[in-house]
């Protein structure tokens, strides 16, 4: 009974901070490139937007948002898995299979920021599973720096925060006095452009328009259950340095006939967020 009130009371809470937000008009709209590794080393980019106003912000990948809209209901579903599987036939009497090429999510975050009540909550997928949380702005304390450069044509200094394991270099500019930035970052004088560490790991705008889009809901938001930060980041680890051991648990039974041919995760590879350990 009480773990039916706590799903009830998640669900109650998200389904309200994406109305709140589904009201809202942003004044601008940013578009960023995600830089990041995959488990091997490989570098990987990934395109992000951020939909903001003074208030109210979505940060997302727009098609991790069409996919979503798409299979939002059964008929949807059933025609995205036709489409698919229609790809993946194609693909096969090539001769060539080319995962990137099938009309798939790679990503799955959702952030939204509401000054209203001073929080930042994430949407995830836990393997299959829905997951939500949510954090303070206070989270994220700044230092402003008298260091300067031009972005897309916009004069931005430079911050630093350490946040949740990393230390964050971030370019803010204050020619768009919109306090926010892409995934988490928020809380300087200004649009934040650009924030990295020194491995390159990090958000960098790539195109900036003004707007009045709808800041709009989030798919099926009524499916996510609240979770824990730390706990979804342990077991998404986990995954990634057993991914066998991940499918074992679902049933399914993996083979493998040449133990060399299977990678690991680099030493270097590591989420966003470090303090997991």
């Amino acid at each position: 009974m009480i773990r039916m009130n706590r799903i009830i009371t998640a669900i109650a809470v998200a389904i309200m901070t994406s109305a709140a937000v589904a009201q809202e008009r942003a004044d601008i709209e940013v578009s960023y490139n995600a830089h990041s590794f995959y488990a091997n080393g490989r570098e990987r980019d990934q395109n992000y937007h951020l939909l903001a106003n003074s208030q109210y912000s979505k940060y997302y990948s727009p098609k991790s948002e069409q996919i979503d809209s798409i299979t939002s209901t059964p008929e949807g579903q059933a025609n995205y898995k036709k489409t698919q599987l229609a790809a993946m036939e194609a693909m096969i009497s090539q001769g060539v299979i080319d995962m990137n090429k099938l009309p798939r999510k790679t990503e799955n975050i959702y952030v939204i920021k509401s000054s209203a009540n001073s929080t930042s909550t994430v949407y995830d997928m836990l393997s299959d599973e829905p997951v939500f949380y949510t954090e303070p702005f206070n989270e994220i304390y700044w230092e402003i720096g008298d260091s300067t450069k031009n972005i897309l044509g916009y004069e931005c200094v430079e911050a630093t925060t350490n946040y949740h394991g990393r230390k964050w270099t971030a370019w803010f500019t204050t020619e768009i006095p919109i306090p926010d930035g892409p995934w988490k970052f928020r809380g300087l004088p200004g649009l934040i452009l650009e924030v990295s560490v020194p491995s390159g790991l990090g958000f960098y705008a790539d195109g900036i328009i003004m707007t009045d889009k709808p800041i709009g809901e989030i798919y099926g938001i009524e499916k996510y259950e609240q979770s824990d930060r730390k706990e979804i980041l342990r077991t998404k680890r986990a995954i990634a340095d057993n991914p066998q051991g991940a499918l074992a648990a679902k049933g399914v039974i993996v083979r493998v006939t040449d133990p060399a041919n299977i990678s690991k995760p680099d030493e270097k590879f590591d989420f966003l967020e470090t303090d997991y350990h």
